[in-house]
């Protein structure tokens, strides 16, 4: 009786461990789908939302996106420091190496990857208390409205929401690089390259009305309300076509009209074997 009974105890323990084992595979799968880029930077410790709306307020939060991306929306509080320029310095002004206060990085999302790099270089530094919060930018804001600045202010949640731009609206904008050179030879748009020094000299493009100039030379013109920039009939294009998601905040805010982007960027124009001019 009394081996039948330990025997018994055995069983259900490798039951329980069998069990407890596949819910940890589980959980590790279900974390590799939602969380792509967490296997590249396993030696980064991840912080949730609902984690970081506890701590908010006492961790020192990093926002390591550019100017631009920044201005627009943003975790109310969160430091500045883009992860390309991002020194030992930069951190030490905020905490220091071992200072017990989370030391929190963040980006647009869980397929950006400067929040792990920044999050990977401040440990490769001697940071300790290093999280990364990989959720990014728009889920916090979805979750937290009143710890969100939209163009410096908070603002009402359901504003917010409104004005954060969907998928389908920018989708909207979207033309193919086909198109693209069809209005531009109709005469009655401006087209601009945004991409940087270096991305143009791998692709050259030139088209009729063509203006050059930088993403964030583009945005202090709009802001400034320069005559460099129309109202209306404007084609932009940068390199992959991530850039222009975050101009198209810029263009409506200042009530731009009739604009357009390349889908896909000049990345896209190349591939579709089009010339330096479209022939």
């Amino acid at each position: 009786m009394i081996q039948n009974r330990t025997g018994e105890k055995k069983t259900i323990v490798m039951v329980v461990a069998m069990f407890v084992a596949a819910f940890v595979c589980l959980t590790g799968l279900s974390d590799a789908a939602e969380y792509p880029l967490r296997a590249e930077f396993p030696m980064v410790n991840p912080i949730s939302t609902a984690e970081l709306t506890q701590l908010f307020g006492s961790a020192i939060i990093v926002d390591v996106r550019n100017q631009a991306e920044y201005d627009v929306v943003r975790i109310v509080g969160a430091k500045n420091i883009l992860v390309g320029k991002m020194t030992e310095g930069d951190l030490l002004k905020l905490r220091g190496k071992n200072d017990k206060t989370p030391l929190v990085f963040y980006c647009n999302g869980i397929t950006c990857m400067k929040s792990y790099k920044a999050s990977k270089a401040a440990m490769d530094m001697g940071f300790t208390g290093v999280r990364c919060y990989d959720d990014g930018i728009f889920n916090w804001a979805k979750a937290n409205p009143n710890k969100t600045e939209f163009f410096g202010k908070v603002v009402d949640a359901a504003v917010l929401q409104a004005d954060l731009l969907s998928d389908e609206k920018f989708n909207r904008t979207l033309i193919t690089p086909q198109e693209f050179l069809a209005k531009s030879k109709t005469g009655e748009y401006v087209v601009f390259d945004i991409r940087d020094p270096n991305e143009r000299s791998e692709t050259k493009f030139s088209l009729p009305k063509m203006k050059v100039m930088s993403f964030d030379t583009m945005v202090e013109l709009i802001n400034k309300n320069s005559k460099a920039i129309p109202m209306s009939n404007i084609l932009i294009a940068d390199n992959v076509g991530k850039q222009t998601k975050w101009l198209q905040y810029y263009l409506d805010r200042k009530g731009i009209k009739n604009y357009y982007f390349m889908k896909g960027g000049i990345r896209q124009w190349k591939k579709e074997g089009l010339g330096e001019s479209g022939r």
